[in-house]
């Protein structure tokens, strides 16, 4: 049976949530602790999730860390780990750090723009 219009924007919504949540360690802690990691239906709904990978579904997330932990989340060895409180509390720092990196980095670029004579390398740079 085809799915409606309305079924599939509903589809689509759901689960373009339910990726997007997988960027929360403490969720997927949670989702370990109850023991869902390791019902195959649940591990063969990550794998078919994967399509979230494609660029032109990806474009859709607001929290692209969570392909990441999708494509993590297709080992059997990340999911066993995040039983651990502490191993999900120290991805969520590891986040935390990209995040604060990632910001600085692109307030002193916006903030110093390279002139074209710094973007350009000269020959005596590109020998060193």
């Amino acid at each position: 049976m085809l799915e409606s219009v309305e079924e599939q924007r509903r589809r689509f919504e759901i689960e373009c949530e339910f990726v997007q949540s997988l960027a929360n360690p403490h969720y997927l802690n949670f989702l370990s602790q109850r023991g869902y990691f390791k019902e195959d239906y649940f591990v063969n709904y990550l794998k078919y999730l994967l399509y979230w990978k494609r660029p032109e579904y990806a474009r859709c997330l607001k929290y692209p860390q969570c392909l990441f932990m999708l494509e993590a989340l297709q080992e059997k060895e990340f999911r066993e780990a995040l039983e651990s409180t502490a191993n999900a509390k120290f991805i969520e720092d590891q986040l935390i750090f990209q995040w604060h990196y990632y910001l600085r980095k692109r307030q002193r670029i916006l903030d110093n723009p390279p002139s074209d004579e710094e973007s350009t390398p000269t020959t005596s740079q590109i020998k060193n």
